[in-house]
């Protein structure tokens, strides 16, 4: 008997209440469009569309609370594939995806895609080449399947104290641009949006860890996607008379160029990436939308693309959702609805950005000062947008238009004369992305803290209560420390989150490539292979950041994983051969971990642990001594 055959079955009628949930969150939009339409205050409808999901989130999580601890770590290893499909792609797509990707694609748009294409074939890459395989082996977190696999704490830890400098960044990336939502619809200071969306993250997850973030995850993509789709449905009804905004954007293709070359907008020279992406100040959309290697160069698009696929397929947050599928088949039916959902958010982000493009051409630019909309004013004074006329003749062009990049998401319903509160609908979405991603990031570094550094490696005697509240703390610790990071620091997001990708696929991805793929791999190969990694795109980095100069000449920081992921795989493939071959005990492991059938290694161990004396899998595979006489039955159950 499998561990997770100890819990009761999922309710059955879990998607009709997923179903309800919808219908509810459409009925209070229509409601409250209702009430916009009758005189209700601006304020008032604002700050109830924000509020009212906050508390439906916290609904969930108490709801999925738990004091167990494989349901804690793992929710049991029961999560439907459509359900860990919503969770992931939540996690992937963040406030910084929903912002940051669709401004970026405003702005400079075709060499913004060099973002889309390395999301999806990261997703395409993890769910073949590791998860199936992480999830058999069934540890926690990533830095978990170090250690069982090569029967080494130490490499657990070292893996660990890797995995939390990008996480870091990714959560205080996800804090801030939150705040920045927040702080325009909820009449509250930065600062303070900053500490509230850490309170949430820390709610969310110290009451039922993975499963109560699994479960609110899937009721946030809800809000994405909706929040997303709507108002770009209703401006495609208007612009085309068609609600199908994904396949109908292309007529307008033409139009925009058309605008473009009537404003005197001609092809512009490549500059190098740093200066290509677009930032967080308002700027001009200078480049033609459809040139391609306009804002940076060619190699540089390919590099870019790289460095996002190396760091989602090994993203230690997206990683351990493997854990939560029944079995290996469900881990790759998990996979294929998470690309699903990320690929339907990447098809659509291009619209919207499109959508608003065309909109902003026609009514903005061009148009003399006198005859300009009032909306563009409201832009300005929000900060989402600037505008000049630098030549004195009344009229303004395409680059004397300035547009925030992580305001274009927010902009379409203005720009499109659509109702106040579709505008709040919008920051709604962004928000639960930032909830639900940032919550993610601090769920995989108190995890890590709790099973690999305190567990794993300081106290193997630990008890599963002392676990669980070390785990607590840590995710309370990591959230506190982001949200302080935040209010003291100005940083850009969409670079802050590329950096964190680039440290993590050079620190990770050769490792995970060869510990899974090459059985004479040792765990001081993998360790100089995790090490080597991360050590030269580090070093990239501070050298370039500092100004002292690059280890590769040109070569932005970002773009450190082209670097780490090559010396990664050389020297972990060196190390291993110049150390004694694995034992058989670990090399048996390694095969069993690429057997498909059977259930997950770790939970193997957990259940033949009362009774074997000698256990299958190396002893630091399994709990201590404490840990192997618990009532692994107890266990919260919830409406779900």
């Amino acid at each position: 008997m499998s561990l997770q055959s100890q819990y009761r079955p999922l309710n059955p009628r879990l998607g009709t209440h997923y179903a309800i949930f919808a219908s509810a969150f459409i009925a209070l939009l229509l409601i409250l469009a209702l009430l916009e339409q009758l005189g209700a205050r601006n304020l008032w409808l604002s700050h109830t569309m924000i509020v009212v999901p906050l508390f439906l989130y916290l609904n969930v999580a108490i709801l999925t609370r738990t004091l167990d601890l494989h349901e804690f770590f793992s929710a049991s290893r029961r999560i439907p594939p459509v359900f860990g499909g919503l969770a992931l792609s939540v996690t992937a797509i963040g406030g910084v995806g929903l912002f940051a990707f669709t401004g970026s694609l405003f702005l400079i748009g075709f060499d913004a895609l060099a973002l889309a294409i390395g999301w999806i074939a990261g997703f395409a890459l993890a769910a073949i080449l590791f998860v199936p395989y992480l999830r058999k082996c069934g540890a926690y977190t990533l830095p978990g399947f170090f250690r069982l696999r090569f029967d080494s704490p130490l490499l657990g830890a070292a893996a660990g104290l890797l995995l939390l400098p990008p996480i870091a960044m990714l959560l205080a990336a996800e804090l801030r641009i939150g705040a920045f939502v927040t702080s325009l619809f909820a009449s509250i200071s930065f600062d303070l949006a900053v500490i509230g969306g850490a309170g949430m993250i820390i709610l969310t997850l110290v009451l039922g860890g993975l499963r109560s973030l699994t479960w609110t995850q899937s009721v946030q993509y809800l809000v994405v996607l909706s929040g997303l789709l709507v108002p770009l449905v209703v401006a495609s009804v208007q612009e085309t008379n068609l609600p199908l905004p994904q396949l109908t954007y292309g007529g307008l293709l033409a139009d925009i160029s058309s605008d473009e070359l009537a404003q005197g907008t001609t092809p512009s020279n490549p500059a190098p990436l740093l200066a290509g992406l677009p930032g967080e100040r308002p700027e001009p959309a200078t480049k033609p939308f459809l040139q391609a290697f306009g804002a940076f160069t060619r190699s540089d698009f390919i590099l870019l693309m790289l460095c996002i696929l190396a760091g989602t397929a090994a993203m230690p947050s997206l990683l351990l959702r493997a854990g939560t599928a029944t079995h290996t088949l469900q881990s790759r039916r998990l996979m294929g609805w998470g690309t699903l959902f990320l690929g339907l958010f990447l098809v659509t982000a291009p619209a919207y950005a499109v959508f608003t493009k065309y909109l902003i051409l026609e009514q903005v630019v061009g148009t003399p000062l006198a005859g300009f909309p009032g909306w563009i004013n409201g832009l300005r004074d929000a900060g989402l947008a600037n505008f000049t006329d630098g030549n004195g003749d009344g009229v303004i062009s395409a680059g004397e238009l300035l547009m925030s990049r992580d305001g274009v998401a927010l902009s379409l319903p203005i720009v499109a004369g659509l109702p106040f509160i579709l505008v709040v609908f919008a920051a709604t979405a962004g928000i639960a992305a930032t909830l639900g991603a940032g919550a993610a990031h601090a769920y995989a570094a108190g995890a890590t803290i709790s099973n690999d550094l305190y567990h794993g490696f300081i106290h193997r005697a630990a008890t599963p209560g002392r676990r669980l509240i070390v785990a607590r703390l840590a995710m309370a610790l990591m959230a506190i420390g982001a949200a302080w990071y935040t209010t003291v620091n100005d940083f850009d997001v969409l670079r802050a989150a590329i950096l964190a990708l680039s440290l993590t696929g050079a620190a990770f991805f050769p490792a995970l490539l060869l510990s899974i793929w090459w059985k004479r791999t040792t765990k001081w190969g993998a360790l100089a292979a995790m090490l080597s990694g991360a050590g030269i795109a580090a070093t990239h980095m501070y050298l370039q950041t500092s100004g002292i100069g690059f280890l590769w000449p040109g070569m932005n920081g970002m773009l450190a994983a082209v670097l780490g992921v090559p010396a990664g795989l050389i020297t972990g493939i060196a190390v291993s051969l110049a150390t004694p071959k694995p034992s058989l005990e670990i090399a048996a492991l390694a095969d069993d971990m690429r057997d498909p059938s059977g259930e997950a290694l770790l939970d193997k161990s957990l259940r033949l642990a009362p009774s074997r004396s000698k256990p299958e899998l190396p002893m630091t595979a399994l709990p201590p001594p404490a840990a192997r006489t618990e009532n692994t039955t107890e266990k919260t159950d919830a409406a779900t």
